[in-house]
């Protein structure tokens, strides 16, 4: 069954890859099974990531590969992404996060979603098994209720999973104007300010395994005090559009 067309909706998946490389060919050989075409995008990895990209591109032919020169954060390496899939004429963007935490098998799923629903964003909502550290699920709970303050709603299901369905029009207009955080806390960024521009949300469970060999980049303090960093900024960002989200909350109702 073709996933990627239907009339005038185009879909590419978009990758950001730092030092991550144990996955790559189990998530290019997923896409090809579902006809998306992939976009990696190589934030300044290390010779061995550069070594396996390489080998992936060769394998796999519709695999499009972006390189960075300068190490930008995941944010910067997805808004590179959405920008290529623009260019490329793609109307939607699966974020797909390159250590495979995902279950990539509900591919279908989001994007049947997404062409039911083609305006909105289409979000995982993370189902974890026994393999999740206790703190990122504290963690998450935390930046959820954030969220909720920011967006003065309850529409934003969970505000960090990195598997997601964009319409990327959406998105580039928001990268014109910057981003406060393009590295773990982005996620949580473009969830708030694209409810803020009036992007309806719908969320789907997605299951997450931590691996043990899994490379993570979360540094606890630093990024923990960046995203406490953020969540003050989202903050008086609501303030200054607190009659426009109360204008729109009692229109809801």
């Amino acid at each position: 069954m073709r996933l990627t067309m239907m009339e005038d909706i185009r879909v590419a998946a978009v990758i950001p890859v730092y030092n991550h490389w144990r996955a790559l060919h189990k998530i290019a050989k997923t896409l090809e099974s579902f006809e998306l075409a992939g976009i990696f995008v190589d934030d300044c990895s290390d010779a061995e990531t550069k070594q396996h990209l390489k080998l992936m591109c060769e394998d796999f032919k519709t695999i499009i590969l972006i390189t960075r020169e300068n190490n930008g954060g995941k944010g910067a390496a997805v808004i590179d992404g959405l920008k290529a899939a623009k260019s490329l004429g793609y109307t939607h963007a699966i974020q797909i996060d390159a250590d495979a935490q995902h279950d990539l098998s509900v591919i279908p799923d989001f994007l049947k979603a997404m062409r039911d629903k083609p305006d909105y964003l289409v979000a995982g909502f993370p189902i974890y098994d026994s393999s999740a550290p206790k703190i990122r699920t504290v963690g998450r709970r935390i930046t959820n209720f954030w969220v909720a303050i920011e967006t003065l709603s309850m529409d934003i299901s969970d505000a960090m999973c990195g598997f997601r369905v964009y319409p990327v029009d959406k998105c580039c207009d928001l990268a014109s104007d910057g981003f406060w955080d393009y590295r773990m806390a982005f996620d949580i960024e473009i969830f708030v300010r694209l409810h803020w521009g009036g992007v309806p949300f719908l969320f789907l469970p997605v299951k997450i395994s931590y691996f043990k060999d899994n490379i993570s980049h979360f540094k606890m303090f630093r990024d923990n005090l960046k995203i406490s960093r953020l969540h003050l900024l989202l903050f008086f960002g609501m303030l200054r559009r607190l009659t426009v989200l109360l204008r729109r909350k009692f229109a809801k109702r």
